[in-house]
């Protein structure tokens, strides 16, 4: 699945350190410095679904909050390596931190309940590197 598109800027997709910054200016510093000072919007985070979710939700089915489109999966696969199924979406800053709860409308309008993971979702410590 595509993680960024022409709509997203590196802050939300949490890309920010890809920003160089060790010019004074750069192609684009207006905008980020714009970006930074007024917050985000949305920010990309890994979630996993409860092995019962009723349907699988799809690449860009919506996030939504009450009546609210908040964000979007923007990938998502069922891992044989973890047993579950996980993906990336983006969804409200105040549903980003881990072990949150968010909501995916899936086909059928079926709501599919997300929860928040760590990314990324297999050996984070880089363990397997070292082996």
């Amino acid at each position: 699945g595509q993680d960024t598109d022409s709509l997203t800027h590196p802050l939300e997709a949490g890309m920010g350190w890809a920003v160089g910054r060790k010019k004074a200016d750069f192609i684009g510093k207006a905008a980020m410095d714009a970006l930074e000072a007024k917050g985000l919007s949305r920010q990309l985070v890994g979630f996993e679904l409860d092995p019962a979710a009723p349907v699988l939700p799809k690449e860009n089915h919506l996030v939504i909050r009450g009546d609210a489109i908040v964000g979007r999966v923007t990938s998502i696969t069922d891992s044989p390596t973890l047993g579950k199924v996980v993906g990336l979406a983006y969804v409200a800053p105040d549903q980003s931190a881990p072990g949150s709860a968010f909501q995916v409308r899936a086909d059928g309008g079926v709501m599919v309940t997300a929860r928040v993971v760590p990314i990324p979702f297999y050996d984070p410590n880089n363990a397997r590197q070292e082996m």
